[in-house]
């Protein structure tokens, strides 16, 4: 080696080690700044106006085909100002079968475990002709991992009667949710958008059937959120719900469900 040169290569390994610990430095400054700024922001969403409680009843008698609802609280009907605005409501008139009869099981803030634990022993009982399920908002916001929500979902769906055709909503646009700012809205968004992919897969795997959600509806949230959120610009409103509705329809009218 010529002279001087371990000292030129000694010195330029101290840079380099020097340069990885000053960029390890900022990340991890970085990283920790955001995580202040995301804790900052979710105390800001959490102390954020609420809707005013009340119990909606969903419920419906009837002869004809059973329909059964379970879920979170978009299945709840929680930001719909009445029952009719529910989006159990509105899909159930937009049937267009005056005899079926409608049951909701669903509880405001359940996730995919409270719905199996809790919510799929009911179901039986109930007889369903069709199930549908609305869950995976709580799963967002509270980080749930894709796989513990796969795995769980996909034993929901196995826990239900055998041979009643079920349809998973999709879970909708967490990027638009007005009630967030940013970056906790844009985090929120791509964790939601990587659920909802797991509940794609959850159909396939278990022969239910997936309505998107966020697709169709999440482009007019955004644009107009205040006609489409609640007051608490985190559930959807009446009008955000007719969108929902408006989606689960579609499907259901491609599958001919409910069979009479």
């Amino acid at each position: 080696m010529p002279p001087g040169a371990g000292d030129r290569v000694g010195g330029v390994a101290g840079a380099v080690r020097a340069l990885a610990r000053r960029v390890v430095g900022v990340a991890i400054g970085s990283a920790m700044a955001l995580a202040v700024v995301v804790a900052a922001e979710i105390q800001l969403a959490r102390s954020g106006d609420r809707l005013p409680e009340r119990k909606l009843v969903l419920d419906r008698p009837g002869t004809g085909p059973r329909v059964v609802w379970l879920g979170d609280s978009t299945a709840f009907g929680e930001g719909a100002s009445s029952a009719p605005g529910a989006v159990p409501s509105q899909v159930q008139d937009g049937l267009g079968i005056p005899d079926a009869s409608l049951a909701v099981v669903a509880v405001s803030g359940a996730r995919v475990a409270d719905v199996l634990a809790r919510q799929v022993p009911l179901v039986a009982g109930l007889h369903p002709d069709l199930v549908l399920i609305s869950v995976g908002a709580n799963d967002t916001i509270h980080f749930t991992g894709r796989g513990d929500f796969r795995h769980g979902y996909e034993r929901l769906v196995r826990a239900l009667p055998p041979g009643v055709p079920v349809v998973l909503l999709g879970v909708p646009d967490m990027g638009a949710i007005a009630r967030f700012a940013q970056p906790l809205r844009a985090m929120a968004g791509r964790r939601g958008r990587g659920l909802d992919a797991e509940v794609r897969r959850v159909a396939a795997v278990t022969g239910a059937v997936y309505a998107d959600i966020a697709g169709p509806t999440g482009p007019a949230f955004r644009r107009d959120p205040r006609r489409y959120f609640a007051a608490d610009d985190f559930h959807p409103s009446d009008a955000g719900y007719g969108l929902w509705a408006d989606a689960v329809l579609r499907v259901l009218r491609r599958e001919g469900l409910p069979r009479r």
